[in-house]
C-alpha cells in the first residue's frame, strides 16, 4: 500500500488512517503518543466540601481548615528568615577563607639570625650612613657652587686668553 517516499512531508496512509479526528498538523505526534485519561480523578478523601453558587452555578469547594493561626506562621516566617540569614552569612564567610597553602614551606625557610633589637641596630646604623651620605653630598654641592661663583666672578684677559695671532687676524679684515 505504502509507495515508498513522496515530495511533500505528508505521513504514510497507515498514520493518516489511524489519527481520524486530530487536526492535519498534529497527526504524526497523535500517531506517536497515546493520551492518558486515567487516574485524573480528584482525591477526595479526608476533607470536607460544601455546596455554593457562584455567579448562578451550584459548585462543590473545599473547606479550607485553618491549621496554624497568623502568629504561628509569622513565628515560622520569622524563624526561617533568621535561618536564611545566616545561611548566606556564612557562605560568605566560607568565601572570604585563604585558599590553602598548596606546598608549605619548611620550618626553616628563613631562620631568624637576632631579634628586633638587633634588627634596630642594624636600621639606625643604616640610617646614620644614609645621613652622612646626605651630609657629603651636600657640601659637594656647597663647594661647586662656590668654585662656580668664583669662576664667574673672576676676571680674564681675553687677548692673552686667545692669543695675539687671534687678533691680528681681525685688524687686517
Amino acid at each position: 500500500e505504502f509507495a515508498g517516499p513522496t515530495l511533500s512531508h505528508a505521513p504514510p496512509p497507515s498514520y493518516r488512517a489511524r489519527a481520524r479526528g486530530v487536526p492535519r498538523r498534529c497527526r504524526q505526534l497523535a500517531a506517536m503518543v497515546k493520551r492518558k485519561r486515567h487516574s485524573k480523578k480528584v482525591d477526595m478523601s479526608g476533607k470536607t466540601f460544601k455546596f455554593e453558587k457562584k455567579r448562578g452555578k451550584m459548585v462543590l469547594t473545599e473547606l479550607q481548615e485553618i491549621i496554624k493561626t497568623t502568629k504561628e506562621l509569622e513565628a515560622e516566617i520569622r524563624t526561617l528568615k533568621d535561618a536564611k540569614r545566616e545561611a548566606t552569612k556564612s557562605k560568605g564567610r566560607r568565601r572570604r577563607q585563604p585558599a590553602p597553602i598548596a606546598e608549605r614551606k619548611a620550618l626553616d625557610d628563613r631562620p631568624l639570625d637576632a631579634g628586633t633589637r638587633m634588627d634596630r641596630k642594624g636600621r639606625l646604623a643604616a640610617k646614620a650612613a644614609k645621613k652622612e651620605a646626605r651630609e657629603a653630598l651636600k657640601e659637594r654641592r656647597r663647594l661647586a657652587k662656590e668654585e662656580k661663583e668664583r669662576q664667574g666672578t673672576e676676571e680674564v684677559d681675553v687677548a692673552k686668553t686667545l692669543g695675539s695671532d687671534f687678533f691680528a687676524n681681525a685688524d687686517e679684515a
